[in-house]
């Protein structure tokens, strides 16, 4: 059973450094304005740290896709 969380623990920590590093990326080279851009980038933050909860849901799933 430890295995298993452990194994959850580490695949939930790379999905949430790949995700956000990549709002990270689309917040630097974005041409958008200021504040618009600082919201987005809280909010692909936010998804990235409940993205196994995301998955499981047909609009998680969809809003994850859209970034």
């Amino acid at each position: 059973m430890f295995g298993i969380l452990r194994l959850f623990a580490v695949i939930w920590i790379f999905g949430f450094i790949v995700l956000a590093l990549a709002a990270t990326s689309s917040y630097l080279y974005s041409d958008e304005a200021q504040p618009e851009r600082s919201q987005r980038w809280l909010a692909r933050l936010k998804m990235s740290l409940v993205w196994p909860v995301a998955v499981l849901s047909r609009a998680g799933r969809a809003r994850l896709r859209r970034g």
